[in-house]
């Protein structure tokens, strides 16, 4: 009887383990999206998505991290999130989503989308994707950059996976705003400027930056000359991009970024490592004025982490021109080995200090 009963609960584990595993096979059923003419398996994680801090994806259809953005169902805007209007086409295989005055179209597998009539480039297309082997497709869309054109503010948390949606009128970790005063000012008026004048325009736009940021107008000033040879570099002229912000900075999840998540640039740039001087080819950011650019670049500053600790710590924290440009060169900013003495001399030359007050 002894023997029976040890058989019995030898069958009762493996009936168990079955059971398990069968569970997690269905549970483990593939998720596809396609990629133009390709289908390709999801191997990455869910993550979720919040409107006003309710949770608006789902179990069954969560947002996925598809070339290197956030996508989502489109609906979820539409049934659950802010009640956006949605026209979809589907032989056109096209979408237009409508929220407070704005308008957005995107086409699946297309890096562009219309805003108001404007076209606007995708970092991430919009793809078909069959969630845990449905044989129906459903259309996700990059959220940061839909969004935030239908003017909602948009946050991530790496930690938990999750993206977080609000209205504008909700401050929690929305962008610093920029003074319309500057929103005016492109980099296209620096053509003809002398060193004086780009100094005399530049110069209230990094004093306002800094009263905001903690971030010295001397070292912003001294960074967008040097990053855009005085406003005249390739990248500021078509891009408003004074600091050579990337696409990609940290993961894109630190706090108060004035980028709208999808307008960039593709430039040819020098760089250096270890010593030697390579030029590559890579997607930089763009932005509507130089205060926006001015903007998002002391909020990388400030809010950018490496891992959980924050990548420029105590930049904030000193007054000294010299030692925010250390804790900026030893957190990775910069891959140049001179570069705070090119910098620290600029300031000196041109008495960049007069902006810190």
């Amino acid at each position: 009887m002894k023997h029976v009963r040890s058989f019995k609960k030898m069958v009762i584990l493996v009936m168990a383990f079955v059971m398990i595993c069968g569970s997690v096979n269905v549970s483990a059923a593939t998720t596809t999206y396609k990629s133009g003419s390709k289908t390709l398996k999801y191997k990455g994680a869910s993550y979720k998505v919040y409107y006003n801090s309710k949770q608006v994806s789902t179990s069954k259809k969560p947002a996925l991290l598809i070339n290197g953005n956030i996508q989502m169902n489109y609906k979820t805007l539409v049934s659950k999130g802010p009640k956006v209007k949605a026209s979809y086409n589907k032989a056109k295989k096209k979408v237009v989503l409508s929220f407070n005055g704005k308008k957005v179209t995107l086409v699946a597998n297309r890096k562009t989308m219309i805003v108001n009539g404007v076209k606007k480039k995708l970092y991430s297309a919009p793809v078909y994707v069959k969630y845990n082997g449905s044989s129906a497709s459903t259309l996700v869309i990059p959220v940061k950059a839909v969004v935030t054109a239908l003017g909602l503010n948009y946050t991530y948390d790496k930690a938990t996976k999750s993206a977080y949606i609000t209205t504008p009128t909700t401050t929690t970790n929305s962008a610093p705003a920029v003074t319309t005063n500057y929103d005016g000012i492109t980099a296209s008026v620096f053509a003809n400027m002398t060193t004086a004048q780009f100094i005399a325009t530049m110069g209230p736009i990094a004093q306002e930056d800094y009263h905001r940021s903690g971030v010295l107008a001397s070292v912003t000033l001294a960074q967008a000359i040097l990053e855009s040879g005085w406003g005249k570099s390739n990248l500021a002229s078509t891009a408003n991009n004074m600091f050579g912000m990337k696409t990609s900075l940290s993961g894109n999840t630190w706090a108060g970024s004035t980028w709208d998540g999808c307008s960039f640039v593709t430039i040819l740039t020098g760089e250096e490592y270890g010593g030697k001087h390579v030029t590559i080819q890579a997607t930089f950011r763009k932005y509507n004025s130089v205060a926006q650019s001015v903007a998002d670049h002391s909020a990388y500053l400030v809010n950018a982490k490496n891992g959980s600790a924050y990548r420029y710590a105590g930049l904030t924290n000193t007054k000294s021109y010299s030692e925010q440009l250390t804790i900026i060169k030893n957190g990775g900013y910069a891959t140049s080995s001179s570069y705070v003495s090119q910098l620290s001399n600029l300031i000196v030359k041109y008495n960049l200090t007069q902006f810190d007050k």
